[in-house]
Formats: structure tokens, C-alpha cells, sequence
């Protein structure tokens, strides 16, 4: 008979009914590997496509809010029937109280169609004296209505400007942040207003400047009454009768008012001179605490003139001074305007103080000057 061939023992240790495998190389198991990386691929993509959206705060359940998410497409500044809305937004974040929106969108129809436009900007005051008085000169316009309730901000639904100051923990290097309006038309005071409101209280939230809690507009912002001379006193009859400024100091911490020309020579061809309507000179006054910081180490630490009690200068372009008035540190401005006369009516030198004078008085200010 033949002889069987001896078997060789076997070394593996698994039990008989198992048949030992890598799972790395099954092909349940390397299914079911795809199937896992590629879920999660999906999930990270989904994430990141919707902090996109919120980036960008165009939500499919909410609508689109523009400008930093600031403004709902279904409120304003937008009115039943706009559209073609484009906005180009560089918006804050945090630590970088900083950005920019412009929003452009079609109002009308036919041939009453026109374009309206928003510019939004949030930034710092400019560093250098010279600059940061030609930009607060471009701020303050002489016809500004101040937010209701002490907010550090205004309007003048004329132009359709506006700025408001975001809280000192919002400053970059000691400089005050600011969120600035501009409008391609006119807009109500209490329409910019809450515009400007509600923008600051995203930029803050953007930047993460502050923990102090969103700002509220409870009350209209209102313009004061028109005042014939600015509520300046000592203005001759014949030096103003043909002219009509804006603002009463009806408020005692913050006052704008212009002088304007609308004698019959304005706007004459003949005369060389501007347009009707032109400011001749424009004020501005405020004790807001966060207003008054717009304007730190501009008026240096000498008074303007022997025997007042204020710091700060005077001269043919224009006047600033800083005063303390009943407690408030309080800043007084003038500026020529466009329609500027060349007369003692706009003539910083001889006008300006008795501006001061005026509204220091109403505000409860001891005088700030002798005689």
C-alpha cells in the first residue's frame, strides 16, 4: 500500500471556523471607509458653506441682510418694488474695527427709474492734525440733528450724512472708531438714524470691540426750529436779513447751525458767487462725551485770545476751541462755508465769539470769555 505523506503541523491559533483577514483589505470594511471620509467631506463642506452665508448673511430662511448683515432687504432703506440691490462689503472683524459697504439698488419704474446708492465706513479718526481737521471739517455740516437720548452721533437728512462713535473700548492705538453714512439722496432724520444705529451695532458685534449692550434709538431724532441768527446775539439787522440759518440750540450738549445766503445777488452770474443757499458759515457745538474725543489734541493747551477761558485758536479760516462748561469738557467749532461773504458775518474772527457766547449761555456755561 502506499505510504500517506505526513502532514505538517499548522501554526495558526484561530479557532477552525474562522478564517483569519486583514480588515484593511476587505471590501465591506474599505466601503464602508469611503462611505465615512466621503460623509465628512460633506459635512466640512456644508460648514463651510454656511459660515459663507453667514459671512455674507444671505440665509435661505431669513433673506439677505446688507452691509455686514446690518440691513434687511425687506426693510430700509429699501421701499416696496427696489431691486437690482448690489452690495460691496468688506466687513469688520474681530479685532479690526474696520470695513466698508457700498450699496447700490433701483427704485421707480420707467422713466422715473433712478439709481440710490449707500456708502457705509467704519474706521478710525486720521492721525495727523492737519487731516483729521479737514476730515471733521467734511463731518460736521453745520445742519447735523443729533441722535436722541445722548447717543454719540448725528444726522442731516439734507445730505443724507450721518456718523456715530462706536465705545472707547472700540479705539485703535487712542484714536475713536467711527461709523460714517453717506447717501446719495436725502434722507429722513429718523430713517438715518436707525441706519446708523443698527450698522454700528454690527460693527461692534463684527469686531468684537465691546461688551456693552446694543445701542437703541427710543425716541426720533428731530430737528431743532430754525433760529434767523443761529441764536447768536449782536448781529446787525442789515448784516442777516437776507439770510436764514438752521438749529436753534434747543439741545444743551450738542448744537449745529448754518448761515446761509439767499439775498438776491447769490447765485448772480455777474457777482462771481455761489449758488443760493450756500453756506456762509457753520457751527457746531457738543459736550458728548465720545463727540468731544473726535477732536483730542487739536486745540493744544494756550487760549485763543487774552481773557478767555478756554483752549484752542481763531482765525480768518476758521475757529476751535475746548472749554470746560458746568463740569463738561465742550468743543466749539466754526468753518467758512462755499457761500462765504468775506463780511463780518462769516468772519471767524469778529462772528465766533459772540456764537460762543450764545450757546455756552444756553448751555449753563459760566461766560468763556471777559467783556
Amino acid at each position: 500500500m502506499p505510504q500517506e505523506t505526513p502532514r505538517t503541523p499548522s501554526t495558526n491559533t484561530a479557532p477552525a471556523n474562522t478564517t483569519p483577514h486583514s480588515t484593511e483589505d476587505h471590501p465591506d470594511h474599505r466601503r464602508a471607509h469611503a462611505h465615512a471620509l466621503t460623509g465628512a467631506l460633506a459635512i466640512a463642506a456644508l460648514v463651510a458653506a454656511l459660515v459663507a452665508l453667514w459671512q455674507t448673511q444671505s440665509t435661505p430662511l431669513g433673506g439677505r441682510a446688507y452691509c455686514w448683515g446690518a440691513w434687511p432687504e425687506d426693510e430700509a432703506p429699501f421701499r416696496r418694488g427696489d431691486r437690482d440691490r448690489v452690495a460691496d462689503e468688506d466687513p469688520p472683524v474681530p479685532g479690526r474695527p474696520a470695513g466698508r459697504c457700498s450699496l447700490r439698488w433701483h427704485s421707480g419704474r420707467g422713466g422715473g427709474m433712478e439709481e440710490q446708492r449707500l456708502d457705509l465706513r467704519l474706521g478710525t479718526v486720521p492721525r495727523e492734525a492737519g487731516e483729521r481737521r479737514s476730515w471733521l471739517g467734511e463731518l460736521f455740516g453745520g445742519e447735523d440733528v443729533p441722535l436722541p437720548d445722548g447717543l454719540p452721533g448725528f444726522t442731516a437728512a439734507a445730505s443724507g450724512t450721518g456718523a456715530l462713535v462706536l465705545p472707547e473700548s472700540c479705539d485703535v492705538d487712542g484714536l475713536p472708531s467711527v461709523v460714517t453714512l453717506k447717501s446719495t439722496r436725502a434722507l429722513p432724520a429718523d430713517a438715518a438714524g436707525e441706519l446708523l444705529v443698527r450698522a454700528a451695532n454690527k460693527a461692534a458685534e463684527r469686531s468684537s470691540c465691546t461688551t456693552l449692550p446694543p445701542l437703541h434709538l427710543r425716541r426720533h431724532p428731530s430737528p431743532s426750529p430754525t433760529d434767523k441768527n443761529c441764536g447768536i446775539a449782536g448781529l446787525s439787522r442789515t448784516s442777516a436779513q437776507q439770510r436764514t440759518s438752521t438749529g436753534a440750540p434747543e439741545n444743551t450738549d450738542f448744537h449745529s447751525c448754518a448761515i446761509k445766503d439767499t439775498s438776491p445777488a447769490a447765485g448772480s452770474p455777474t457777482t462771481g458767487t455761489p449758488a443760493a443757499g450756500a453756506p456762509v458759515a457753520r457751527f457746531t457745538t457738543t459736550a458728548r462725551p465720545r463727540l468731544v474725543a473726535l477732536f483730542d489734541g487739536l486745540t493744544g493747551d494756550q487760549p485763543p485770545a487774552r481773557g478767555w477761558r478756554a483752549h484752542g485758536s481763531i482765525d480768518a479760516a476758521g475757529a476751535l476751541v475746548r472749554a470746560d462748561c458746568s463740569g463738561r469738557p465742550t468743543v466749539f467749532a466754526m468753518r467758512s462755508g462755499p457761500g462765504r461773504t468775506h463780511t463780518r458775518l462769516d468772519d471767524p474772527r469778529e462772528v465766533f465769539p459772540l456764537y460762543v457766547d450764545a450757546v455756552a449761555a444756553h448751555m449753563g456755561c459760566a461766560p468763556l470769555r471777559a467783556g
